[in-house]
């Protein structure tokens, strides 16, 4: 005899028993879509407000990937990290809504990543200056506000 309870073996009561010519529809197994988004920051000391914004795009789709930009990225941007990139990476990954980090050396790897990760939306922070164009043709882009709690840290590191 064959069981059929439903997922998440929430049903309530007893069990129904079912034939194995007559299996209900409402059974029928689906695949759910998978839809990847990609972002990328500094993320140098960490704070609500990135996680924030990590849990906005997590919402967004079932996976999260995340650029995090190398040490030498940074220096060649003007803005020198102050925790090393192993550090920023490791707080990436524990972070419950990131799927998985990659490291950002250059902005003319963004393209490669869409396609290695097979990336559905690119999500960038408004004032990001990743030049964006040709990338609509391959992915959907998103350039999201940044909320008040996400500079407060920024704007008190710059007035030391």
């Amino acid at each position: 005899m064959k069981y059929d309870i439903p997922f998440p073996f929430m049903g309530r009561g007893r069990a129904t028993v079912v034939s194995p010519a007559a299996r209900p529809s409402s059974f029928t197994p689906s695949t759910p879509m998978t839809r990847t988004i990609l972002t990328y920051g500094g993320f140098d000391g960490f704070h609500t407000g990135h996680a924030d914004w990590l849990r906005q795009l997590a919402r967004m789709g079932s996976d999260l990937v995340v650029g995090c930009q190398s040490e030498q990225f940074c220096q060649r941007a003007g803005r020198p990290a102050h925790l090393g990139f192993a550090a920023r990476r490791a707080v990436l990954e524990r972070c419950r809504y990131v799927s998985r980090v990659i490291p950002l050396e250059t902005w003319d790897q963004v393209r490669s990543d869409i396609v290695n990760y097979n990336v559905s939306v690119l999500a960038l922070p408004a004032h990001l200056p990743l030049p964006v164009s040709g990338l609509d043709e391959i992915v959907q882009v998103l350039r999201l506000p940044v909320t008040a709690r996400e500079t407060e840290p920024r704007q008190r590191a710059r007035a030391s």
